[in-house]
Order: C-alpha cells, then structure tokens, then sequence
C-alpha cells in the first residue's frame, strides 16, 4: 500500500522562545488538555518525511507538536525533534474490497520539550521516546479518517522530574502528496531540527493527559544521628 496517505499528528520544536528558563521548576501532578476540563492548550502536529509518498516508510521522519491558541503555536508547550531510527509498522487488516483499518506504528527517539509556566510549574527537558500508533480507516482502499495516540517520556533539565505526555484523540488532516503545507503548523523538520523540509504529513492533538513525577531523594542519617533519635 502506499504510505503516502499516513495524516498523522505527532508530539516535540517550538518556533517562539522558551521565557524564564533559568528559574523554571517543575510541579509534581497531574494535568489535563481543556477539552478533559484542565489547563493545558490543544495542539497542532507535523511529521516530516526524507521522501514524497514517504518512500523511506518513516525511517527518517521528525515530528513536531506545539499548543495552539487559536492564533498563534508553541504559546504554553512545545515537544520536538524526535527521530525515527528505522521504518515504521505496517498492520493492515483491511478485507478483499479494502475496507477495514491499516495500523501504523512510528517510534522516535530523542528531541526536546518546553513548558511554558502555568500549574504545571515550567521547564525544558530532553525526550527519551514517542510511540505513535496512527489507524487508519479505509472504504473501498479510500482513506475516510485517521486516528492517532501518542505517548511521550522524558526528563526535566537539571531536576530529577520526570515527563509523560499523552495524547489519547489526534487526528490526521493532510500530507503533501495531496495538498499544500498548510499555515499555522509546527514546520517539517529535518534530522538537524530546521523546519526545512518539504514533504510530510500534519494534524491536531487532543485529549491529553500530562503527568510529571519529582521522586524525594530518601534522607541519609548519620549513626550519631540514628542513636539520638532512640535515646
């Protein structure tokens, strides 16, 4: 089949700059996107291809997520850069008219993420990995909707706070085979994380649920100090 018709959304490189780095500190907690009734802005999402028709079948591709506020990316979150370090998963369970659904599974390694403050705290950090899994629905070899779940780790610079973000409801809504890169979408990204790129597919992401974890260091006693406590 030809992989040229993956609309997928991807978490990972803001285009505005990062404010109060230097102070940022992560809040330990649980945050949600504002369609579950929390805080944290919906987003938009590119995923760039080496080739058209995606012919590397995703080794090589680079995503990009960013918050959008309705005018403007990368205001409160961004998590870009991942790559892809080899070709994707191809589960196709459609029938002999070719209707059913093609699963894609993308996993990129790396990359980098902001957060810009809210009550989440704020910070920048480094990606360990992003799963995507992108389904496809067919009709008659037809792709009617694309639905995408991603799952994002990392870990905050110079904190032992960790990062999960998941989004449960993206959505593909075009690629470059079919259509014109669209405004107002994080870039295509190369592998040197420029927005150079030429080929490649985008989308929204909703529905997310963001956990940051700040494990307690376990105290060390000294033996003076263990006696005393028993005196």
């Amino acid at each position: 089949m030809k992989v040229s018709r993956l609309l997928s959304a991807a978490p990972a490189l803001a285009l505005l700059a990062f404010a109060g780095v230097a102070s940022a500190v992560p809040a330990a907690g649980t945050y949600t996107s504002t369609d579950l009734g929390g805080s944290l802005l919906l987003g938009r999402a590119s995923q760039s291809w080496v080739a058209p028709l995606n012919a590397a079948q995703g080794l090589g591709d680079v995503f990009n997520s960013q918050s959008w506020n309705g005018s403007v990316l990368g205001t409160q979150w961004a998590f870009s850069c991942g790559i892809q370090p080899a070709v994707q998963g191809i589960q196709d369970n459609r029938d002999g008219n070719g209707t059913g659904t093609v699963v894609f599974s993308n996993t990129f390694l790396g990359g980098t993420f902001y957060l810009n403050p809210g009550p989440w705290g704020s910070g920048t950090g480094t990606i360990n990995q992003t799963v995507e899994v992108v389904t496809l629905v067919y009709v008659q070899n037809v792709p009617q909707a694309s639905v995408v779940n991603i799952n994002t780790s990392g870990q905050f610079d110079n904190s032992n706070c960790t990062l999960t973000f998941a989004i449960a409801n993206g959505n593909g809504l075009g690629d470059t085979d079919a259509l014109p890169f669209p405004a107002n979408f994080p870039g295509l990204l190369d592998t040197s994380c420029n927005p150079i790129r030429t080929n490649g597919s985008w989308g929204e992401v909703r529905t997310i649920t963001m956990r940051i974890d700040c494990p307690t260091p376990t105290e060390q006693r000294t033996w003076g100090q263990v006696k005393g406590i028993y005196r």
